[in-house]
Formats: C-alpha cells, structure tokens, sequence
C-alpha cells in the first residue's frame, strides 16, 4: 500500500513538471517565431532619400500592423513582404492583386492636390504607420501631429530604376522579420539582379540604336521623353540612345521641326490606356498630318512600337515586370523584320 502511494505521488510529481515543461517550451516557441513586442521596429533611409534631408530611420516600438500607403512606390514589395496594409492608393498604371484590393480600402490622394486630401480617413483605418512621397512633406507632418509615425518613399511622375531598387531593398531590410519573409525578400531583390543581367546581355544588340520616346495625350499633344523618362529610361538601360537631350527635364512638349533631324531607327509610343488604344490614337495623329509624320523615316517605315499606360509613370518593385516586357517586346519587334 505505501508503495502504491509512493508510485502515485512520483507519477503526479511527473506529471506536474511535464506540464511545466511543456509550457515554458510552447513559451520559448512563441517567442521564436515572432518578433517580440519589446523589441523596437527599424526603418532606415537609402542613400538617395537621405541626400534629400531623410537622414534618421524611423523607430518603433513594435511592429506596425496597421499600413496606409499615399504613395503606388511602396506597396507592391510590403504587400509581398506580408506587412498588414490596411489603406492603398488607386493607381492607373497597375492593377493591384484582387486579396489586396479586398482586404485594404482605397484612398484618394494626389501629391498635385495634397490640400484636399481627407485626413480624417487615416484615422478611421486606426493607421499605426503611413508612407507618403517625399515631396508631400506637408502632408506627412499633418499625419504626425495626428501622433501617427510617417516613413517617407521616394515617390513622383518619373521615379528611377536605382531609386526604386535602393527603396525597395529599404523595406526588405525592415520587414524580413522571420524565416519566410527574409526569404521573400531575398527572392525580391534577385528579381532585380536577374533583370541587370539580361540587361547587360541585351545592351550590345542596342547600342548603336537611336531611340525616340513620344509620350501623347491626344492627336495634337505630344511630348518627348529624357532619358529620365520613365519608358526613355528603360530604352537607355537596354542601350539606345536617346535622340533628345535635356537635363532640366523628364519630357517637355515636341518641337516638330526639330524633330525632323532627329532619325531614330525605333520609336516608342506611349499614352493612357491599352497599347491598341494608344496606337489608335496614334494612327489618328499620322492620318491628320500625314506628310509630316512620313517626313520620319522611322514611322513612315512602321519601325514604331506602342506601349500602354504602366510605362508612363513606375509603380515600385512592378518596374522590373516592366523593362522585362519592355525587352520581350523588342526582341519580338526586331524577329519580325
């Protein structure tokens, strides 16, 4: 009998320190696969947006859970990153994935119109980080007196390819918060890496093209692209050269005659909407003054390619998907001939 108790109490003594066990190892397991709250949440500046006065990271206490984003640049890699966007912008130039428009509300912001934009819509999604451009400084430290953190993104019309890049490795950095989001971030950035080293392949096939980018918005208006325009941009990256040169802008309107002597051996078109709509518009314009249009060898000849709306302006990490088709187009362009 006294064995029978001994054996009884030695089994629930057991029994009790495997249920301690077991909860201090469920413990240590929590913590380890999240970030503990304690631990302060980091979001530097790259070089770029540091040369424009960003110079001290943002610092929180724990990581944000609630994302609105005034700015397209950002929200492609958070989304893919896995941080909880509650708040995006509408945008023209790519279509957001159908999970992230259901889960998150649209918000109207214009970095042209910032004095109209509804603040009270920022607190109403109980916002505990927003990401606005780098030009609407003003509407960053309205959020802030709101006692919202603000990180800022190098954001407008023409944003560059290393701009973006330099961006988007910001973000990993910040949101590779475990094994699997570290993971995705590397995949990330390896899209950048992979798309320099087509590019380096292609660029010798290129390098002795000229190239002219007319960006239109009607039959009558037409303008041409820098190469710090956004589609003059990505033509340079492939090794064209651009017949215009203008340092002190991206586009500006065309001079008809001048561009008479400028012979591009390509010319890229681009517009709002589809590339068959662009190229309606287009041909509407050539049929309205057709001997001067012909007086271009390049688009008397049909050495003219049309791209829709997204090569207009960049929406962030989606400007790799763009150079990419921008190339595949190319190289179908010049298999044809």
């Amino acid at each position: 009998m006294k064995n029978t108790v001994k054996n009884s109490r030695l089994l629930s003594a057991v029994s009790a320190l495997l249920v301690v066990a077991c909860m201090l190892a469920m413990t240590v397991c929590a913590f380890a696969e999240a970030p503990a709250s304690s631990e302060s949440f980091v979001m530097e500046y790259p070089e770029d947006m540091q040369a424009l006065g960003f110079t001290e990271p943002l610092v929180l206490d724990s990581v944000p859970q609630r994302i609105v984003c005034l700015s397209t640049a950002p929200v492609l890699a958070l989304y893919e990153m896995g941080a909880n966007l509650v708040g995006i912008p509408t945008s023209r130039v790519v279509t957001w994935p159908e999970d992230l428009v259901a889960a998150t509300e649209p918000v109207q912001f214009s970095a042209m119109s910032s004095s109209d934009f509804d603040y009270e819509c920022i607190v109403e999604l109980e916002a505990d980080l927003v990401l606005v451009g780098s030009s609407s400084t003003e509407v960053g430290e309205q959020i802030e007196s709101l006692g919202i953190p603000v990180y800022y993104v190098f954001a407008g019309h023409t944003v560059s390819y290393d701009n973006i890049k330099a961006q988007t490795e910001a973000l990993v950095k910040a949101f590779s918060l475990d094994e699997a989001s570290t993971a995705k971030g590397e995949e990330i950035m390896g899209r950048f890496t992979a798309l320099e080293d087509r590019l380096a392949s292609v660029q010798p096939t290129y390098a002795d093209k000229k190239a002219m980018v007319l960006q239109s918005s009607d039959t009558a208006n037409h303008y041409i692209q820098t190469e710090r325009g956004t589609l003059a941009s990505m033509a340079a990256m492939m090794g064209f050269e651009n017949v215009y040169e203008n340092e002190a802008s991206s586009m500006t309107k065309l001079d008809f005659e001048q561009a008479l002597d400028y012979n591009p051996d390509l010319v890229l078109c681009v517009g709002s909407g589809t590339a068959q709509e662009h190229q309606a518009l287009m041909e509407q314009a050539y049929s309205e003054n057709e001997a001067y249009w012909n007086s271009i060898d390049a688009i008397k000849n049909g050495d003219v390619i049309y791209l829709p709306v997204e090569f207009c302006s960049t929406a962030g990490i989606h400007v790799v998907d763009s150079i990419n088709t921008l190339i595949d187009c190319i190289e179908a362009f010049y298999a044809e001939k």
